[in-house]
């Protein structure tokens, strides 16, 4: 699989998943103890939040890459923008259709969540400038849909470095939302960030739509050329 593919999966799928982001993750950047840091110290912490978090999403992409590497799914690798495209889509009728309305929320709770919260809560009384990369390597643990469903294309490549580049690539997507958050945070109000939250299964969705039409190769100018993300080929064997 091509580096661009990688890129395009991974980039363009965190920078989706960055809307659900500025709702969930948005307030947690904003409450980065460096209020008192000088601008270079602020830009220096952001940074190493990002560093961990993405240190964190590599890691997984590794391990799920190396366990897609043992799982007979011939035929996934070239095919996997229809793959995630149609996941995608999966996605959006089960987090925003069938879970709110027919999962109880005694079944949604969620113990690693709150361990990983109350362990970040002890790192944000700790000084040192270290801790914000501890920080973002907690916060790329934290349970999320989006992280789902990267590590299920993370899985389809079946290649460590390929899944590993993935979800490192997906992290960075990431990136640009949540740092317009951290510069501009008094702007992005509660009201705000729940706007952005009901605009995310429109985003998602057509996110797996465009994937899906790539993968198709119909042969459209920049939306589903012939030689789009399905049509690269699996050149050598894990």
């Amino acid at each position: 699989m091509s580096l661009n593919t990688i890129f395009e999966i991974g980039f363009f799928m965190g920078l989706i998943g960055s809307v659900h982001c500025i709702a969930m993750c948005g307030p947690l950047v904003m409450a980065l103890p460096i209020s008192q840091q000088t601008n270079f110290q602020k830009w220096q912490s952001i940074l190493l939040y990002h560093a961990g978090k993405i240190s964190s999403y590599t890691l997984l992409g590794i391990i799920f890459g190396l366990f897609g590497s043992q799982l007979p799914l011939y035929g996934v690798q070239e095919n996997l923008s229809i793959v995630m495209g149609s996941i995608m889509l999966l996605y959006v009728v089960y987090v925003f259709v069938i879970k709110p309305k027919f999962i109880p929320r005694f079944l949604q709770f969620n113990l690693l969540y709150t361990f990983i919260v109350k362990k970040m809560g002890q790192l944000f009384q700790r000084k040192n400038r270290t801790v914000f990369y501890l920080i973002g390597i907690l916060n790329g643990l934290l349970p999320c849909g989006m992280i789902y469903v990267a590590l299920t294309s993370a899985l389809a490549t079946q290649n460590i470095l390929q899944g590993g580049l993935l979800m490192a690539f997906f992290g960075l997507g990431t990136m640009p939302a949540l740092l317009m958050v951290a510069i501009g945070g008094q702007y992005f109000g509660l009201n705000f960030r729940k706007k952005i939250q009901n605009l995310l299964p429109v985003f998602i969705f057509s996110m797996g739509v465009l994937l899906i039409l790539r993968g198709m190769n119909l042969g459209i100018p920049y939306l589903s050329p012939h030689l789009g993300i399905g049509a690269d080929k699996i050149s050598c064997h894990n």
